[in-house]
């Protein structure tokens, strides 16, 4: 952090200087004002020495006064007799007793000034309040006096000092005028600093009380402890006010425990005196004040205009913050502007944290690290690419010298900047058209892909360092048309994001980019946004896009799924070698996904080894990155391919031989997963894939399954012990519990009967009905409305297994709520609020109901 920053010109003569920071406007004493002070003072000594023989009047107090009366330079009755004028002398009220101040320093100097103004901050008048009480029948009486021949002698009370009780009655508050306790810190900033130094000393021995501790702490800012102090007992300040206290501030301490700030040229830049850098925490919480939203509010340029006079990396994160604020967009490109190597440090290690400030700063960073443009420009360009570019506001904000260049397919020649500008309205256009999508195609097969897309992703960047416009979001959408699976890897974890940002339009225009990128990346993303996430909305926009390009392809989403699954380049083995140059290294699989890396001399690691000096420079980067990013991918599919074959199995999903083969068996992902498991035909016989792909049923006979296949469930395994012993023999570990899960199966009586009462009474908490109804059960009516009253569960036939809850969920409750009993399970054709036509339990799937028993009764308490 930066001690002191730059006050603008125009600010300096509103601020509270300090000794040793920026210099006020000059302060000359005014003799005549001396004077007035001076014969103010001898015509209010009979009103002076009237008080001071009053009974309550304290004797120091009193000897004090008397004291200064008689001509002794005493501090204190100095302080008490100007306290007794500002009252009493009409002339003297309000800006007017700043003579006093002059006639102080002026007779005495600047020490004794600064000690009686210190004192006089702790003077009252008069007898101290009492509380007001009501009579006995509850009425508050007030009574005036009024005297026909003037009022008697010791009528105005005494000369005291304030107490913490009636601090807010003190009679000092002509001190806290501009004239007087800000021009005297002016000339306190302006003193030499051995003067400077007898002040503090001097002023140091009159700091007895609360309020002249307060008053004392603005005079003598550099103090810091004394500052402490005045914020340990904001009592202090009733004399002073809360500008008085910013003022006082010196250290992000102080700074710390200070919440609203008035923002005005004065209280701005005096924090940005006393503070610097520090002062950071108060703007940024100023910039998100709600007047600052008033299209005539003054105040906006105020706090940006002293945030960019602080040269410090702090500055940046703070307006990346506030980047949607008004004005802020402009203030951070100027700070960038200003002070560039700040803003590199700054912004630089927010690149990569995947986060729309991340991109917001990545976008600016582009402007400050150029892009290596040393490839020459390519002579031989397609039609589509020729000629000059037009001019449009759409494109012009992006120049083309800040982006990566994109290369072409040979990748040593790249595009020159007019290309790049013809590529750049291409992708601008609102609504392309065939003729758009065949030039953008032309331009793919003609690029470098990888180069095409990290120049998309850095015009997106760029978009986001602008704020993101609307009416630039082609930026977003051209990423669709350009970007690759680098690109979803990118966007994916930032769209989960967005709706939480208040940024819910964009979140579902990125779900149109991983459609048109298309790839089996992107499509395994899509899925994933279809199960994970917080927001509901984004949820069903993601299921319905997955549908729609489903319906498209003439298959199902479960089908899409199945060939949405990348192979991330693995060999038919379903392995990937590492090269390192001399060192090779072998990827492959655990029963979860998880990806080891295999040493020559069979050593297995979690994580492929850092690149060696021995190692071929580019080969290992490469091969480290490689593995870094296939560990990136499969944290998101793997659980989610394990997850989707254990519902395949529970909800007796088949598959063709060929697709069976071709999807899972020969697969290089998937084959390490299905290997895993026992499989069964519709004919009822079960089976596994050998190491060489090849079928061996349980007594590891050769086998050709024939009829449609799927995943076994136990209940249908007659076999199971012996399937359960094979496994164990060949130490084959499972992706998912299958041979080891529990069985539940309906007796006879069960099986006729139309309730099963062995699962009536259960009580699941809240948070376990709650999650079953976002998961396998179902909640919701046919027309998609929310039901809390139920839970279902659909077989393969489509007869629906119902859980009737009491109380019952509620839709927009989440968290903790009251637990949920089971009082009803029936099966029939749709689920109800009571049992309708209701049908024996025997008629349900065996699979579903033994996971429906098994699920209630492992959520039950």
């Amino acid at each position: 952090m930066v001690e002191t920053a730059d006050i603008l010109v125009e600010w300096r003569e509103h601020i509270h200087p300090r000794h040793g920071g920026a210099p006020g406007p000059a302060v000359v004493m005014d003799e005549d004002a001396a004077r007035r002070a001076r014969e103010w003072e001898r015509t209010a000594r009979p009103i002076v020495e009237e008080m001071l023989e009053h009974e309550r009047t304290p004797a120091d107090l009193a000897a004090a006064t008397r004291a200064w009366l008689d001509g002794k330079p005493d501090p204190v009755g100095a302080a008490a007799t100007a306290t007794v004028v500002a009252k009493y002398r009409d002339e003297a009220d309000g800006a007017e007793s700043a003579a006093f101040l002059d006639a102080w320093v002026l007779d005495h100097g600047l020490a004794f000034a600064a000690c009686a103004v210190t004192e006089a901050s702790s003077i009252a008048l008069g007898p101290a309040p009492e509380p007001v009480r009501p009579s006995a029948d509850g009425v508050i009486r007030m009574v005036a006096y009024t005297y026909a021949d003037g009022p008697p002698k010791g009528w105005r009370g005494e000369i005291r000092r304030t107490t913490a009780a009636t601090a807010r009655f003190t009679m000092g508050h002509w001190i806290a005028e501009d004239q007087v306790v800000k021009r005297l810190r002016t000339l306190l900033a302006a003193a030499p600093e051995a003067e400077y130094q007898e002040v503090v000393a001097r002023i140091a021995a009159h700091r007895d009380d609360v309020p002249k501790r307060s008053t004392a702490s603005y005079l003598i800012p550099t103090e810091t402890a004394w500052t402490d102090e005045t914020l340990d007992d904001w009592s202090g300040l009733s004399v002073l006010d809360h500008e008085h206290l910013l003022a006082s501030l010196s250290t992000a301490a102080h700074a710390s425990r200070i919440g609203w700030i008035p923002v005005s040229p004065a209280v701005i830049g005096t924090l940005l005196d006393g503070l610097g850098a520090d002062a950071l925490t108060l703007f940024s919480r100023a910039i998100g004040y709600d007047y600052m939203d008033a299209g005539t509010d003054e105040t906006h340029p105020v706090i940006l205009k002293a945030v960019l006079e602080i040269a410090d990396e702090a500055v940046f994160p703070v307006l990346l913050d506030h980047m949607g604020e008004k004005r802020v967009l402009a203030a951070l490109h100027e700070a960038v502007r200003r002070y560039p190597d700040h803003a590199l440090r700054a912004l630089a290690p927010l690149v990569g944290q995947g986060t729309t400030k991340g991109l917001q700063a990545a976008g600016l960073v582009l402007e400050l690290r150029p892009a290596d443009h040393s490839t020459p420009d390519c002579d031989d360009l397609p039609a589509v690419l020729r000629g000059k570019p037009t001019r449009s506001a759409k494109v012009d904000w992006v120049d083309p010298a800040l982006l990566p260049q994109i290369l072409t397919r040979t990748r040593d020649r790249a595009l020159p900047a007019d290309a790049t500008r013809r590529l750049l309205t291409l992708l601008a256009k609102k609504s392309p058209g065939p003729a758009e999508a065949a030039a953008i195609a032309e331009v793919r097969a003609f690029c470098d892909r990888h180069s095409l897309a990290e120049f998309s992703w850095a015009v997106f960047q760029r978009w986001h360092a602008f704020g993101g416009p609307t009416r630039h979001n082609w930026a977003l959408a051209q990423l669709g048309l350009i970007g690759d699976d680098t690109t979803v890897r990118r966007l994916s974890p930032l769209m989960k994001h967005w709706p939480g940002e208040g940024r819910a339009g964009r979140a579902t225009a990125a779900l149109e980019v991983l459609a048109r990128i298309g790839s089996d990346v992107a499509l395994t993303h899509l899925f994933e946004l279809t199960r994970g996430g917080r927001y509901k909305g984004l949820k069903a926009k993601a299921a319905q896009k997955i549908d729609e390009i489903a319906a498209a392809r003439g298959i199902t989403p479960d089908a899409l799924a199945d060939r949405a699954v990348p192979d991330f380049g693995l060999d038919a083995r379903g392995t990937l070698v590492l090269d390192y140059g001399p060192r090779q290294f072998t990827v492959t699989f655990n029963e979860q996904l998880a990806p080891l890396v295999v040493e020559p001399n069979g050593k297995v690691r979690k994580s492929a080894p850092k690149p060696g000096p021995k190692d071929d420079p580019a080969l290992a980067a490469a091969a480290h990155a490689l593995f870094t990013g296939l560990k990136k991918d499969l944290r998101t599919i793997a659980d989610q391919e394990i997850k989707r074959l254990e519902n395949a199995m529970t909800t007796r999903r088949t598959w063709t031989p060929d697709d069976f083969h071709a999807l899972f068996v020969t697969h290089p992902l998937m084959g390490h997963i299905v290997r895993r498991l026992v499989w069964i035909t519709d004919g009822g016989t079960a089976f596994r894939i050998a190491e060489d792909r090849t079928y061996a049923d349980v007594n590891d006979d050769p086998f050709t399954p024939e009829g449609r296949i799927g995943i076994a469930h136990p209940i249908v395994l007659d076999d199971l012990d012996a399937w359960v012993e094979l496994f164990a023999d060949y130490e084959i570990l499972q992706p998912f519990e299958q041979l080891g899960r529990p069985v539940y199966r309906l007796t006879d009586d069960e099986r006729s009967a139309r309730r099963l009462t062995r699962c009536e009474g259960l009580t699941l908490s809240y948070g376990k009905a709650k999650g079953h109804s976002q998961g396998r059960w179902e909640s919701l009516h046919a027309n998609g409305e929310f039901s809390g009253s139920w839970l279902s569960r659909r077989d393969p036939a489509g007869l629906h297994v119902v859980a009737n809850l009491t109380p019952g969920l509620y839709y927009y409750m989440y968290g903790e709520g009251e637990d949920q009993e089971i009082s009803i399970l029936w099966a029939g054709p749709s689920p109800a609020n009571v049992p309708q036509d209701s049908v024996p339990l025997g008629q349900v799937d065996p699979v579903t109901m033994s996971e429906v028993i098994h699920d209630l009764s492992r959520s039950a308490t």
